[in-house]
């Protein structure tokens, strides 16, 4: 009854609820896409979509086929992920979601390690796991790698546990805390300066709440952390640049610390480390790439181990 493209079109207009970013979503004009939406209509007889100049909606009717055009569309997508599986095709594209933590890790070897070979083309896209997650399930990326420890994976998705890794708080040379007498410094020190981080976990919050006792998140400070950044890159420029304090896997700031622009702080307190692993859907058959670079991922990540 309807092609493919024509249900995306339909999608592209429930994401957006807006005509004009909706038609550049897809590639198309604003008076093509509402042609597009408008066949569909008098096909099925039915309104799909509420439009005023407030507001586009689905009805009651255009909700019932928005589900079952994104089932079709995944359909779709995941026949001609098999058929290329099948053919042996190991070119093509694959996007994948990594989180903020393992982006500056071995992933980004196993990464350049793949790409190396021609005719393929390797989308990243870097955000914190609730971000991935849902990329995931709406099919934008093939699988992800991130931190889960405070994930709730969704049923539909298949769970591989990488090697944990030790966090470390780092502040720059010449920070106040860096050049006290005492040899630790407490997670109560830590917070009397901004704390610059990407989206902090809830465990990782619960981990500077127990400093406070009986009080708990309630003796920290508002809004914490101070920083909410998903580039490790911006975020140690940040730290060198101020009185900012931050975390991050040591081997992320290699280059930083040999060259003496940032320092380790000798936190008194409980390790905080990474829970990571790779989510890839189980209904959806990955692309030969996609399962290579999974592949590639998991040997660098066993060579950790030992």
């Amino acid at each position: 009854m309807f092609e493919i493209r024509e249900l995306r079109h339909l999608l592209s207009i429930e994401e957006f609820r807006h005509f004009g970013r909706a038609a550049r979503a897809v590639g198309l004009s604003q008076p093509a896409l509402t042609k597009s939406l408008q066949r569909i209509e008098q096909s099925l007889g039915a309104q799909l979509f509420e439009r005023s100049r407030r507001h586009v909606r689905p009805t009651a009717i255009g909700a019932e086929v928005l589900a079952r055009a994104r089932r079709l569309v995944e359909e779709a997508e995941d026949l001609k992920r098999a058929v290329d599986a099948m053919s042996g095709a190991a070119t093509g594209g694959v996007t994948i979601g990594v989180g903020p933590a393992m982006s500056e890790t071995y992933v980004a070897a196993a990464i350049a390690e793949v790409a190396q070979r021609q005719g393929t083309q390797i989308v990243v896209r870097v955000d914190n796991w609730q971000q991935l997650s849902d990329w995931l399930i709406a099919g934008e990326i093939d699988f992800y790698v991130a931190d889960v420890g405070a994930a709730r994976i969704d049923g539909r998705c298949h769970h591989t546990s990488l090697p944990q890794q030790q966090f470390v708080w780092y502040c720059r040379r010449g920070h106040p805390l860096a050049g006290r007498r005492r040899k630790t410094v407490s997670r109560e020190d830590l917070v009397r300066f901004p704390i610059a981080t990407p989206k902090m976990p809830s465990w990782a919050t619960e981990w500077f709440a127990a400093a406070f006792g009986e009080q708990g998140a309630a003796g920290l400070p508002r809004p914490f952390p101070a920083v909410i950044c998903e580039s490790y890159g911006m975020l140690k420029q940040l730290v060198a640049s101020s009185d900012c304090i931050s975390a991050a896997l040591r081997q992320t700031l290699a280059s930083e610390l040999a060259d003496r622009l940032l320092v380790v702080l000798p936190v008194d307190a409980p390790e905080l480390t990474t829970q990571a692993g790779i989510v890839r859907l189980l209904d959806r058959t990955l692309p030969p790439l996609a399962e290579e670079l999974i592949a590639a991922i998991e040997t660098l990540a066993d060579s950790t181990r030992e």
